[in-house]
Order: C-alpha cells, then sequence, then structure tokens
C-alpha cells in the first residue's frame, strides 16, 4: 500500500518512478491479499472440509497442507485430492467452458481475489502430482487417485453439464465421498494400514520439533 501512495506522490515529477512503485504497490497487494483469502480469512477451505466430513467414518481422513496437492482425503478407496474453490454467486460449466456470475465482485480479482479459472485443469494437475508422490512412496502398490472440485462457499450455486470431473459443493462432498465410489474395489486392511502408516510419517514430519 506504501508503494502505491509513494507512486500518486511522484507520479507528476518522476512518471516512471511512479508507474515502478505502482507496479509494486498493486503486486504487493495482490499478493497479501491471495494469503489473506488462503491462511487467514475464516472460514479457511480446511476448515470448511474438515467441518463437512465430520459425519463419516474413520475410514476417511483429510489431509490439508501436508501432501503435494494441498487438500487430499484418504479413504478405503484410495486418495482424493480436492480443489477448493472459494467463489460466490453462479457457476455454471457448458460445452467445455466455465463461466462465474459474481457481480460486483469481480473487481476484487485486480486485488488478488481468487479467480474462477479452469477448476478441471487445476484438478488434473492435482490428480497427477498425487499420482506421482504415491507411486514413489509406495511403488509396490496401486493406490487408485481420484479427485473433486469443492465450492466452498455456502452463497454459490453450481450448474454443470458433461463435465469430464466431478464438482459438488461443499454441502454434497460427505455424500460424494460415500456414494461416488460405488462399484470400485476397496483397498484391502492390509494395503489401508501401510498407506495409513505412510500418511502419519507425513504428518509427523511436518510438525515442529520439540
Amino acid at each position: 500500500i506504501g508503494a502505491l501512495f509513494v507512486g500518486l506522490v511522484t507520479s507528476t515529477r518522476y512518471p516512471l518512478l511512479a508507474y515502478l512503485f505502482l507496479l509494486i504497490g498493486l503486486l504487493g497487494a495482490t499478493f497479501g491479499s491471495y494469503m489473506t483469502n488462503r491462511y487467514v480469512r475464516e472460514p479457511r477451505a480446511d476448515q470448511t472440509l474438515e467441518d463437512v466430513l465430520n459425519g463419516l467414518d474413520k475410514r476417511y481422513r483429510l489431509y490439508s497442507y501436508y501432501l503435494p496437492s494441498d487438500h487430499v482425503i484418504a479413504s478405503h478407496f484410495g486418495l482424493t485430492a480436492l480443489v477448493a474453490k472459494p467463489q460466490e454467486g453462479e457457476i455454471t460449466y457448458d460445452g467445455g467452458r466455465w463461466h462465474h456470475r459474481a457481480g460486483w465482485r469481480k473487481l476484487l480479482q485486480l486485488f488478488g481475489e481468487p479467480s474462477l479459472s479452469k477448476p478441471d485443469q487445476e484438478l488434473e494437475r492435482e490428480v497427477g502430482f498425487v499420482t506421482e508422490w504415491i507411486s514413489e512412496v509406495m511403488p509396490e502398490q496401486d493406490i487408485p487417485v481420484s479427485g473433486v472440485i469443492v465450492f466452498t462457499s455456502p452463497r454459490v450455486t453450481l450448474k454443470v453439464t458433461s463435465l469430464p470431473v466431478s464438482a459438488v459443493t461443499s454441502a454434497d462432498l460427505a455424500d460424494h465421498m460415500k456414494r461416488g465410489f460405488k462399484g470400485q474395489p476397496p483397498l484391502s486392511t492390509a494395503v489401508r494400514k501401510e498407506l495409513g502408516r505412510i500418511l502419519d510419517e507425513v504428518v509427523a514430519a511436518s510438525q515442529p520439533s520439540a
């Protein structure tokens, strides 16, 4: 913000320097807003996801900010990468294109408010990251990796047509995890225990030393 102010003050006498300060200020404000939305503003994505998954049994466990993808659910069906999207308003997917009716909130994207972008492509990347990681740590096992786009705001309306990946609101995530894998064979008890052990080690390694 200070750089923005300096840029305005020097704009008449040193225009090039003013543009530099304005650019620095804008980048700083954008980054600060992004970090606030991601880690500070509540409810954060991890809090919302934890809350909506509370009703599931102990076979489901959420890991936020421990694995190659920010949010991953481990279950008896493998690993599920989640792409959490905080957008409000009406979101549609039709004909291979996303549309977001956000009204005045679109202006906030100039200052770091996250844009919708292409969450299906983002999800494909996240699934790829998790698949690569689990293949390295459990090369002898074929752990299924799936993915879901989750819109976390209670003020979102989701309308999708022929979307090649799964997308739900946070209110529907638990039901998707219970019903979305019907017909798929679950992991054996031994594999589940080994996967759980590895995930526990990842969490323990991330904790600060005493």
